[in-house]
């Protein structure tokens, strides 16, 4: 069994020292549980795509390296949780959208991704990553996806044949697609037979002039909703995860066999 928990935020934009701050609060006052796994929104410590993209960005490969760093190291300690955030990172000639996940008592960044699809703000100033990385987590196979990504299912399916059993999005994904948002979640559960983790960004006022969708979701391998936070409002929420549960619903409805490996099955 695995606990994973979202923590659904509204970034002050531009203003990292604030958004660390509320970040780690709201983590502690929620109280994970030791072992499991804390998700924070897309570009979480700056709000989406700041204007100074080089004061924003970071080196995120160790504790030390940058305040966000710092912060996610600090809290993984602290709380005996892995922690997955993401921010911007340098690139040659740009950027990248990256997530940075940190295990409790370890310096180094212990995985990272870079985002593969670019949303449209994005594309003059960042590069896109190029590679799908999965990461071994208690005895569970995750892959990590940004936002855009989620429109992208093949490279869903590729992250299901490489072993993923919990695929992650962290999201800064707009109110008004959010049908969107909750109709491509579900889908790339189901087509997958994964539990798919989605935390989002929220606008908490509603007459920001792009709001942000909230409506983080954890979603079983048949589609079914076991945590949704609210629109508006930000929240922790959290689910437990049975992966004896998946496999054995793969194996009941084998909509995956001769596509996925059979010991992924």
């Amino acid at each position: 069994m695995l606990k994973v928990y979202l923590v659904q935020f509204d970034s002050a934009k531009g203003n990292k020292t604030v958004n660390l701050a509320r970040a780690k609060k709201m983590i502690f006052k929620a109280k994970p549980v030791a072992r499991s796994l804390v998700l924070l929104p897309e570009m979480f410590a700056t709000g989406y795509v700041p204007a100074d993209l080089d004061d924003a960005a970071e080196d995120f490969s160790s504790n030390e390296s940058g305040a966000t760093t710092q912060t996610l190291s600090e809290i993984a300690d602290e709380t005996n949780c892995t922690i997955m955030g993401a921010g911007i990172t340098r690139a040659s000639h740009g950027f990248y959208n990256h997530i940075s996940i940190y295990k409790p008592h370890e310096a180094k960044e212990f995985c990272g991704y870079d985002k593969m699809n670019l949303f449209f703000p994005e594309k003059k100033n960042f590069k896109a990553g190029e590679e799908i990385n999965l990461f071994k987590f208690n005895n569970w196979t995750i892959a990590s996806f940004i936002c855009y990504d989620l429109r992208f299912p093949e490279i869903f399916r590729e992250a299901t044949k490489q072993g993923a059993n919990l695929i992650t999005i962290q999201a800064a994904w707009p109110a008004k697609r959010r049908a969107h948002w909750e109709t491509l979640l579900k889908a790339r559960a189901i087509e997958n037979q994964v539990y798919i983790a989605a935390v989002n960004a929220v606008s908490e006022n509603p007459n920001q002039k792009l709001p942000l969708a909230g409506t983080s979701l954890i979603i079983s391998p048949n589609g079914d909703i076991l945590a949704e936070g609210p629109t508006q409002n930000e929240v922790v929420i959290y689910a437990e995860l049975d992966i004896q549960a998946e496999r054995d619903y793969r194996k009941t409805f084998p909509v995956l066999e001769g596509i996925v490996p059979p010991e992924f099955l």
